[in-house]
């Protein structure tokens, strides 16, 4: 009787909530395209709100990932006219990672992939589904 109430409060579905994260479209299109779906499950322990960041950290210790993401995100700009939140949120993050005093372990791009990056940002926002449609056509 006890487990059964305990079980029915908001205090564990909180817990229960949490352990059980949902991974965003965008975040599964962007493990894709870099060749490394398997860390999804990594992304779980992450957190919505932090995923983009994380992301942006893990594609500027990866280079062969970071041309893959980029070249990505240009090609949906081509084709789609703009890029997600998501996306914008992850190249904002690597902006400022370049801007500022190099970081250990996190080596510059080289010019074209920094412009690429710049753009990204000024991009206009579009929902990921009108994105994924537009690159099938």
């Amino acid at each position: 009787m006890l487990v059964a109430g305990l079980l029915a409060s908001p205090l564990f579905a909180v817990k229960t909530a949490c352990a059980q994260e949902i991974l965003s479209g965008s975040l599964i299109d962007a493990l894709t395209t870099i060749e490394k779906p398997e860390l999804g499950g990594v992304f779980t322990y992450v957190g919505e709100a932090n995923a983009p960041r994380a992301f942006a950290d893990l594609i500027a210790r990866d280079a062969k990932a970071m041309k893959r993401y980029t070249t990505r995100l240009m090609s949906d700009r081509k084709i789609a006219g703009g890029l997600t939140a998501w996306d914008h949120e992850v190249c904002a993050t690597l902006v400022t990672y370049y801007a500022g005093v190099a970081m250990p372990g996190i080596k510059r791009p080289d010019a074209k992939r920094l412009k690429a990056l710049n753009d990204c940002v000024l991009a206009p926002v579009m929902d990921f589904q009108e994105i994924v449609s537009r690159r099938k056509k």
